[in-house]
């Protein structure tokens, strides 16, 4: 069991990762529309829904939602081929996909989510070829913060 300090420790390196990511994304692909091609435009109306189809939406997060307790029940047993497996499998998925609609339609953060979601399902994938615990625990932990970003600022409440 971790102790606050240290999981505090933990909760401010991994937003420190995020934002470091995010800044790197940005410099990587310009987003802003005074910067080359715009690839995503931000959405100001909050109230506007980020899927074509609830229900299809719902059954494919469900689907993530199965590969992270799959991918949680493998790192406990260390089974570190399962552990690749399950995080390829939500490395291969796509938020984004699920909405049913193009970047340029959602908003900015929603889709630097869903890169940043790939990104560290990867890491996670990576860190389970180095069969060290302890990397692979600060990646699932890091890729289990992006998915709760995300839901703490789009998933609807109710």
């Amino acid at each position: 069991m971790f102790s606050r300090e240290a999981k505090r420790k933990r909760d401010k390196k991994a937003k420190e990762e995020i934002v470091r990511q995010k800044e790197n994304a940005s410099e990587l692909i310009p987003i802003d529309k005074d910067e080359g091609m715009n690839i995503v435009e931000e959405k100001d109306d909050d109230n506007e829904s980020l899927y074509t189809s609830a229900s299809k939406f719902r059954m494919h997060m469900k689907s993530l939602s199965d590969y992270d307790d799959e991918l949680a029940i493998s790192i406990e047993r260390q089974s570190w081929d399962d552990i690749g497996k399950y995080a390829m499998l939500l490395k291969n998925t796509s938020p984004l996909l699920f909405t049913g609609k193009g970047k340029t339609e959602l908003p900015k953060e929603f889709v630097m989510l869903d890169a940043l979601f790939h990104f560290q399902s990867l890491a996670v994938a990576e860190a389970s070829q180095s069969r060290e615990m302890v990397k692979m625990n600060i990646e699932y932990e890091k890729l289990q913060k992006t998915c709760d970003d995300c839901h703490e600022r789009f998933k609807e409440k109710g």
